[in-house]
């Protein structure tokens, strides 16, 4: 009885650790909320999210990124990547040059978008991971966000 109880427990450790390994530094799965990347990516859709983009520092402009809130690190915000350390931004007569380690993030509904206009450059360390594909709703399953 207790070797098939121990048998268990081990296994299930086990399991535990892979899963945490792989939602750590492969992929993870990220429920969307908020309405700040409609059209592209609505409220309640799910997505995966590429997290070895982040060991890596592969993020490039246009790509759609999870990230720690600058203003709420408990809270999580997704965004596309308008600009990466160097280059410059521009909204009508304001500009900014994104540091160096830094991003630029905005969302791409514009009128309803907290993002780098407010908070500022994001350092890269606050990225979570690049997002690679919508899997739910299945009839908006998309590879390409």
């Amino acid at each position: 009885m207790f070797k098939k109880v121990g048998g268990f427990v081990f296994t299930s450790f086990q399991c535990f650790c892979v899963a945490h390994c792989i939602t750590e530094h492969v992929a993870d799965v990220f429920l969307c909320s908020g309405d700040s990347m409609e059209p592209s990516i609505s409220s309640g859709d799910l997505v995966i999210i590429q997290r070895s983009s982040k060991m890596f520092n592969h993020v490039d402009k246009g790509d759609v990124v999870v990230a720690k809130s600058p203003e709420d690190y408990n809270k999580f915000i997704m965004k596309r990547v308008k600009a990466v350390d160097g280059q410059m931004v521009r909204k009508g007569i304001n500009y900014q040059v994104v540091p160096r380690g830094s991003v630029w993030l905005e969302g791409d509904n514009q009128t309803n978008s907290k993002d780098s206009w407010e908070f500022g450059p994001v350092p890269k360390g606050l990225i979570h991971g690049r997002v690679v594909c919508r899997i739910w709703p299945l009839s908006h399953f998309s590879m390409k966000i």
